[in-house]
């Protein structure tokens, strides 16, 4: 699963960046509003018995300062019924830490979050989705319907995955193309949240590099440091410095990924 980093590479994932980024910013919103009557679209249903949803608005559309109107946040339904707790960056890292002890090839793991980081395992599709809407306090399901929409979905093959097998207890209790398919959901919202800042708070042209990337590149920093890499003081200056995130400099690319990310 070599790669080979290039200038078409970069430009063909801002392309479905900005597809993806102005296909979600126009859910519909009427009538709904976070911590009140909030709307769950059933994205995908998977093999394994997973129901993986997104559900807005989210809690930035509301605060005071710079608020995130397109902020969202994906669902998961897992295969007993229950559902997974909403996972933070945070919780994926802790989630990265815990893998080293089911002495996996975490060169791999990186590897695909390169992938999703430049949407590479992307299909275009356009689909009829049921949603339903939600009155939080009581958890009551208010409305129901269909809707249509067209965005680029992360679809990865078997050959793509088959370097990264493991149970599902290391995974929050989800088979592994659904934790990636969360972690795309995850970025994608991050795209949607940059874009908006750069562009209507800010009145600038959104830097690419910035929001899915810089997110999955932190994903990857944080393997770099568990598998020595990056040493300490390293990773805390990458975070302080991106505010938050840790986007790995692409000389570490070849090495975290167990030489499977070249740039030309």
């Amino acid at each position: 699963m070599e790669i080979e980093y290039s200038s078409a590479l970069k430009n063909e994932s801002d392309e479905k960046k900005i597809f993806n980024i102005k296909s979600f910013s126009k859910l519909d919103k009427t009538g709904l509003s976070f911590g009140k009557v909030e709307r769950r679209i059933l994205m995908k249903e998977f093999p394994t018995g997973e129901k993986l949803y997104i559900q807005y608005p989210g809690k930035e559309t509301v605060r005071e300062n710079n608020p995130r109107p397109w902020d969202f946040r994906p669902k998961l339904q897992l295969p007993n019924g229950e559902w997974l707790k909403d996972l933070s960056f945070k919780n994926v890292w802790d989630d990265l830490y815990m893998l080293k002890d089911f002495a996996m090839d975490m060169g791999y793991l990186a590897t695909l979050f390169f992938r999703i980081a430049y949407m590479m395992d992307t299909t275009k599709v356009t689909k009829t989705l049921k949603y339903e809407d939600i009155e939080i306090t009581t958890g009551k399901i208010i409305n129901t319907g269909e809707m249509e929409l067209s965005w680029f979905e992360y679809n990865p093959s078997e050959e793509v995955l088959s370097g990264f097998q493991i149970s599902t207890e290391a995974l929050r209790g989800c088979s592994v193309p659904v934790y990636l398919a969360y972690n795309d959901y995850l970025a994608q919202n991050e795209d949607c949240k940059y874009y908006y800042r750069a562009v209507y708070d800010k009145g600038e042209t959104w830097k690419t590099d910035t929001g899915r990337r810089n997110t999955l590149l932190t994903h990857m920093a944080v393997i770099a440091f568990i598998e020595d890499l990056l040493r300490f003081t390293e990773i805390t200056d990458m975070f302080q410095r991106g505010m938050g995130v840790a986007n790995l400099p692409t000389k570490y690319w070849e090495d975290v990924t167990g030489g499977r990310v070249t740039k030309a």
